[in-house]
Order: C-alpha cells, then structure tokens, then sequence
C-alpha cells in the first residue's frame, strides 16, 4: 500500500463523515480551524480510520492529529511498525 493509497482512503473517511467536498481536504488544511469539523466528528474520524486500515489504536492516539497529512503519518507508521513486526516474526 503506497502513501497516494492512505492519503485517498483517509480523504474518502474524511468526506463521508463531514460531507465535505475531497477537494476541500488538503495536506495541511486544518480540521478544526479551516474546516470546521466538530469534537465528535473528528473522534467519528479517529474511529473510521482505525477500522479502515485495521490498527487497533486507541482513541487517544488519534486526539492531536489535525491535518490529512498528520493522519496519513501516523497510518503509515503504524502499517511501518506492523510490517517490521511481522517480518521479524
């Protein structure tokens, strides 16, 4: 799964919870500030994104994150981390 892949699957969580136009959704567009996305919405997100790539992740992992790309680099660093574990055996 490459970064292009996370980053759609995140934005497609993203738009289905808000409504929000995937255009309107950049790397650095701030959820709370920019687009308005409310408390629960963003726990709601937090959650879709868990069980979208399967990490079972607290919630609380997911309370700073603010930005696509911030999602995007804590996803990706936990399919890193998974991967390596595997590997390993």
């Amino acid at each position: 799964m490459d970064g292009n892949d996370v980053r759609d699957r995140i934005r497609r969580v993203i738009t289905n919870i808000t409504n929000l136009p995937a255009e309107t959704i950049g790397e650095q567009t701030s959820f709370r500030k920019d687009l308005a996305i409310d408390s629960l919405s963003l726990l709601e997100i937090g959650v879709d994104v868990d069980y979208e790539f399967r990490l079972g992740l607290p919630e609380q992992r997911f309370q700073g994150i603010d930005t696509l790309a911030q999602t995007v680099e804590l996803v990706e660093q936990e399919l890193a981390l998974r991967q390596r574990s595997a590997a390993a055996g």
